[in-house]
């Protein structure tokens, strides 16, 4: 008996793929590598809430056995008081990546076009391939220290607009009113806000959030996330804020129970301790300040930052700083892309982490 395997017409397992897969770069994320220092994911640099912990120590074995709340629906009520806007405009997802998967499951078909401004985040290009739909970049307009939206933004036929406000890996932020207008200007296109770092503009006294504007603007979507102000980054948490027949629609698109009961629990606990929140977001702006202060003075320069991180500006020998600061158990971020391969992006860590990579630098610099 011949072995099948030695057919040369047999395909291999892989050819069933997808194309659109099988042919995509996937999404990398930040390096995780044991016992070096991360900054260069922008997780939060203080621990969770204190309520949090006491929440994750008093979980019942009955919330495993049993499967969760499919909807959400405490961690959407207190999402709703927290943020003033009616729970049925409150989405919860597994991350704000989750919900980002969710929007782009039920907006686009194979070849519509979701457009942004660029660069940014690199899983909204990766989602696109996924969904058969088309990524259009648009290059931000750089004055000086600002990113301003490039103005062609709304002309690329785009069914969804995307903008990360503050952006990453820029750190920069958009006003209110400019991301209003991109509203008003693009009625004909779903308008998703990525705030996922507004914390730290509000900390430094911004008003940056289209939350506000939520019943004004019927095509905007606004997503937050825990991963970074909240320092739940392990739990997998995100919302979307959306028109009550939007958020209605999209649940029908979700996974059934996409936020695990634990999360959701570790979700209002977090909420509820407002004081802590904020005091975290202060101490990570002092970071901020300190780190800023000392990369100044060594004649570094980046981008006027409103997030938890910068995008430091090195030149030709970006990719060589990377690779000495991760010799040294200090884990930077570093693109190769035309973009972004002369700058490495810090994310604000704890005090001593922040004291490190500073004293590291100043011996390259």
């Amino acid at each position: 008996m011949s072995d099948k395997t030695d057919n040369p017409k047999r395909k291999s397992s892989l050819d069933l793929l997808r194309p659109a897969v099988r042919d995509m770069p996937g999404y990398t994320p930040g390096e995780q590598i044991a016992d070096l220092v991360k900054l260069n994911t922008n997780e939060g640099a203080f621990g969770p809430s204190p309520q949090v912990m006491a929440t994750l120590a008093a979980i019942g074995d009955e919330s495993l056995r049993l499967y969760p709340d499919p909807t959400s629906a405490k961690l959407r009520a207190a999402a709703a008081e927290r943020f003033g806007v009616a729970p049925e405009q409150v989405l919860a997802g597994n991350g704000s990546d989750d919900c980002l998967t969710i929007l782009y499951r039920a907006f686009l078909d194979k070849g519509q076009r979701v457009a942004c401004p660029w660069p940014t985040y690199g899983l909204y290009d990766t989602l696109a391939r996924l969904q058969g739909a088309e990524l259009v970049r648009s290059p931000f307009h750089q004055i000086g220290r600002r990113y301003e939206l490039p103005a062609d933004l709304t002309k690329k036929r785009a069914k969804m607009i995307i903008l990360a406000n503050p952006n990453n890996p820029s750190s920069t932020l958009v006003p209110v009113e400019e991301v209003r207008k991109l509203c008003d200007e693009a009625a004909r296109a779903i308008v998703v806000i990525d705030e996922a770092y507004v914390d730290f503009a509000f900390g430094a006294g911004i008003d940056a959030s289209l939350l506000p504007y939520l019943d004004q603007h019927p095509n905007l979507v606004v997503l937050r996330t825990f991963s970074k102000s909240y320092s739940l980054a392990g739990a997998r948490l995100g919302l979307l804020f959306a028109a009550a027949p939007i958020v209605e629609a999209l649940m029908k698109v979700k996974d059934s129970y996409n936020v695990n009961a634990i999360t959701q629990a570790l979700g209002v606990a977090a909420l509820e301790d407002r004081a802590y929140h904020e005091d975290c977001v202060r101490r990570t702006l002092d970071q901020r300040a300190h780190l800023e202060g000392a990369l100044g003075a060594l004649g570094l320069s980046w981008p006027e930052a409103a997030a938890n991180f910068l995008l430091v500006e090195i030149g030709e020998s970006a990719e060589e700083v990377y690779q000495t600061l991760k010799q040294q158990g200090l884990l930077v971020r570093w693109w190769r892309t035309p973009e972004l391969r002369t700058k490495i992006r810090i994310s604000v860590g704890k005090p001593g982490d922040n004291d490190r990579v500073i004293a590291a630098l100043q011996k390259l610099f």
